[in-house]
């Protein structure tokens, strides 16, 4: 009898227990150790609770322990919403900045209390196994799979598959921001379909599709052109990337949803080694695999590695749709404007294949993990040009290298993926237009043409004014950097002025194919030059202060002058002829000459007889000499 009552009494508590109600409040994700990639460890920490509930919950005077924080009277949290609490509170939208103290990057305890001390959720991170170790200072934070489960469980737990967590918004999902445009996308996880990723956003064109009429916006493309999918069924290649036009509209009803997109999916990431069949010598649209941040530095890409990816060029490209421009990386110098060279979870990207590229591997090795990093240490002599015009801004990098040093060319500037206003600037290598070059140092001077103009949505160059400024980075001092306006013939010397401003006139749309992946057309002879100018060849100045004019012989004369000059430091040196009318109707030189004495001779026969004035220009000083023709 005893024991039945036992039994009765346990069969009724276990009853009660499952009438309890689920916490509602959960600890769902941690970012205790952020990556270096995203900026200093403790301001970019945050713990994330959501209200799992279907009710709104009032968390006044709620507070925790493992940081200081105690949340204030008339909070609550609305059913199925985040609240980020977080170190630095300038670095999360819409969070809040807790009092003091610091999460521990190997592991701690942190507890929410309810404001009578009721120990609402509590869990004890680690750095170890079973907890994932990405998010121990590779980038992603500690996720929680499903908020019904024991978050006190390691294996209860994932990593983010952003740099940076999702603070604010749903554990295992990726968010598109900005506005409507290109979105250049992979698909990391096993056995999913397009339709698995894009089933919450408007697509067109195709069978499967929310309308199958309409202009397709998912493409494939093949080396030369873009392809659209035929099925919203399909899955796509492993290892490739798929270009998807994402509308601010989700379901067509002229009611945009706007931004930013959520699109939550998880799953297996695809299993290493992944190998993609490629084409050689031409533009390959890849994709991450994996739901790991990889690093282009570890893809071992034109040598780099341990061969494998050799017949690649070592630059990656990938599509940014709020600059409107492709954001590049070299990891033969390690320089570029896709931060750190990472390449994160669902992003395709674009590189080139050599001769015999036909298939690239992405190993496991090539995640971005901080145990492996082997980021280059070299400091380039770099130059870094920005162009801007109004809201319009773009950017060149040129690394300063020893011949012996060179393995890449650099990044081509590829044309944008669309129509729209913007400002293009571009180094030359020959006539080829580059994002980022890398130069050959050499004991002579040497020149690089640059140009930059804004352009309208027809691709014409648009009347306006222009913005150069630049930052020098590790220049030695036995080098001269001068920019040459060939329009002004105003020099300037980099390392004394930050900036230049321009106009620029109009110019005819150039003729060109948008349909296919390649450099930006060559719009006109660049407008600026760019001399690197080793000061041996200088004297000991780094900049032309003296010279003189002398007079030319004969003078007056009936065909042919010499003229004479002398420079007390070397640098470019321009020399024009204007008539007594003060137009100019002759240009002699306009290059660089080292310092000593120079002479140059003017034959003009098909001059009428008269007064010229023969006027030299060196740095910022003008000398000005008369000249009479008579015949």
């Amino acid at each position: 009898m005893d024991n039945f009552k036992y039994i009765w009494f346990s069969l009724l508590l276990l009853a009660f227990q499952q009438r309890l109600p689920a916490q509602s409040i959960v600890i769902n994700e941690i970012h205790y150790s952020p990556s270096s990639n995203q900026g200093n460890d403790t301001d970019y920490e945050f713990i994330e609770l959501y209200n799992a509930s279907g009710s709104s919950v009032n968390i006044a005077d709620y507070y925790f322990s493992g940081i200081t924080y105690t949340f204030a009277t008339g909070i609550t949290l609305a059913a199925g919403a985040f609240l980020v609490v977080a170190r630095n509170g300038n670095n999360y939208s819409e969070s809040v900045e807790w009092t003091s103290g610091a999460l521990t990057n190997g592991g701690e305890t942190l507890t929410l209390y309810d404001g009578s001390g009721n120990t609402i959720d509590q869990v004890t991170y680690d750095n170890t196994s079973p907890w994932p170790t990405p998010a121990d200072n590779d980038g992603p934070s500690l996720e929680l799979k499903d908020a019904s489960t024991n978050n006190s469980l390691g294996s209860n737990w994932t990593y983010s598959y952003h740099l940076g967590g999702t603070p604010g918004y749903a554990n295992q999902s990726i968010r598109l921001a900005g506005s409507e445009g290109w979105r250049m996308l992979s698909l990391p996880l096993q056995s999913k379909t397009y339709d698995n990723l894009l089933s919450v956003l408007w697509t067109q064109g195709f069978t499967g599709a929310d309308a199958t009429d309409g202009t397709a916006n998912v493409y494939t493309y093949n080396g030369s052109s873009w392809s659209s999918i035929s099925d919203q069924a399909d899955t796509p290649t492993t290892g490739a990337g798929f270009l998807v036009y994402v509308f601010s509209d989700d379901n067509n009803d002229n009611s945009a949803e706007g931004f930013p997109k959520t699109i939550s999916l998880s799953g297996s990431e695809h299993t290493a080694t992944v190998s993609v069949t490629t084409a050689e010598n031409t533009w390959n649209f890849l994709g991450n695999p994996f739901t790991h941040s990889i690093d282009a530095d570890k893809l071992s890409l034109g040598g780099s590695g341990s061969g494998t990816n050799d017949k690649y060029e070592t630059v990656v490209y990938v599509w940014d749709n709020a600059s409107g421009a492709f954001k590049s990386y070299d990891a033969s110098t390690d320089s570029g404007t896709l931060a750190g060279g990472l390449i994160e979870p669902f992003q395709g990207f674009f590189i080139q294949s050599k001769s015999g590229g036909t298939q690239f591997d992405f190993k496991s090795s090539s995640k971005a993990i901080s145990s492996g990093n082997f980021y280059k240490i070299a400091a380039y002599p770099q130059i870094m040009i920005e162009a801007s015009s109004g809201v319009f801004i773009d950017g060149v990098i040129l690394n300063l290298i020893s011949s012996s040093s060179l393995i890449s060319k650099g990044a081509l500037k590829l044309k944008p993926l669309d129509d729209r206003e913007r400002v293009l600037l571009s180094i030359y290598d020959d006539s080829v237009p580059m994002e980022i070059m890398n130069f050959s140092l050499g004991d002579t001077i040497q020149t690089i043409a640059i140009d930059a103009f804004k352009i309208d949505a027809n691709w014409a160059i648009k009347p306006g004014p222009v913005t150069l400024n630049w930052k020098l980075n590790n220049i030695p001092e036995n080098l001269t950097i001068q920019l040459l306006d060939r329009k002004t013939g105003r020099a300037i010397n980099l390392k004394e002025i930050g900036s230049v401003s321009f106009n620029n006139g109009h110019v005819d749309s150039p003729a060109f194919d948008k349909n296919n992946i390649g450099s930006i057309p060559r719009y006109r002879s660049p407008r600026f030059e760019l001399f690197i100018i080793p000061n041996i060849l200088l004297g000991a100045q780094t900049f032309l202060k003296e010279f003189d004019l002398f007079p030319a012989y004969p003078n007056p004369f009936n065909s042919t002058t010499t003229i004479e000059f002398e420079l007390g430091n070397g640098g470019i040196v321009k020399m024009d002829v204007y008539n007594i009318r003060g137009q100019k109707i002759d240009s002699i030189i306009n290059e660089v000459f080292p310092a000593g004495s120079h002479s140059v001779r003017w034959n003009r026969n098909h001059f009428p007889s008269g007064i010229y004035f023969c006027q030299l220009q060196a740095g910022s000083t003008i000398k000005v000499n008369k000249l009479v023709l008579i015949k």
